[in-house]
């Protein structure tokens, strides 16, 4: 729909591929022509992961809203703005954090899908080529690409659980 939408009927931003740079384009007009290749995919994975992110935030907050200190915290006075922002948010932020790192994997080398959509080449394109090739080695690699963005991707949840809630310490100390 997207591709239908913005490339077809209103011509705005191409249907698919990568930009062509040619030699001795500034860098300017090359990463503004990237950006006009990367909007429809981009858009398009963000659009598919958004309604669950959404759903996960909707309910870590509704449980948070129910703790005994946001009832103390507007017992006090603190405005709703204060209290959904300053106490409720940041601690319904940690599951939501869990399931985007767990998504991280997937999204290296799952969007199989949106890279044949957009004619873009990816790992999910060159994994799935790979099977199909029986090229197993290629994708084992590609495989274990995926599962090495996962970890990663889980300790970047780890390191922004810290940044996100103070009562987590990274050096194990009690706080």
């Amino acid at each position: 729909m997207l591709i239908t939408l913005f490339a077809v009927f209103l011509g705005w931003l191409p249907a698919g591929g990568m930009a062509d740079v040619r030699p001795g384009t500034s860098w300017s007009t090359a990463l503004a022509e990237q950006l006009r290749h990367l909007a429809l995919p981009v858009t398009t994975l963000t659009l598919v992961q958004l309604g669950a992110y959404t759903r996960f935030m909707r309910g870590a907050m509704i449980e948070i809203l129910r703790q005994d200190y946001i009832r103390t915290a507007r017992a006090k006075g603190a405005s709703e703005t204060i209290v959904l922002w300053g106490h409720a948010f940041a601690n319904a932020l940690a599951p939501v954090l869990t399931v985007l790192a767990l998504s991280f994997g997937g999204l290296v080398s799952g969007a199989l899908i949106t890279e044949t959509m957009f004619a873009w080449p990816g790992m999910g394109k060159a994994i799935y080529q790979a099977i199909l090739d029986n090229d197993y080695n290629l994708a084992l690699v590609g495989l274990l690409m995926a599962t090495l963005a996962t970890i990663a991707g889980n300790l970047a949840a780890d390191l922004a659980y810290a940044w996100v809630d103070p009562r987590v310490s990274i050096s194990g100390e009690v706080t």
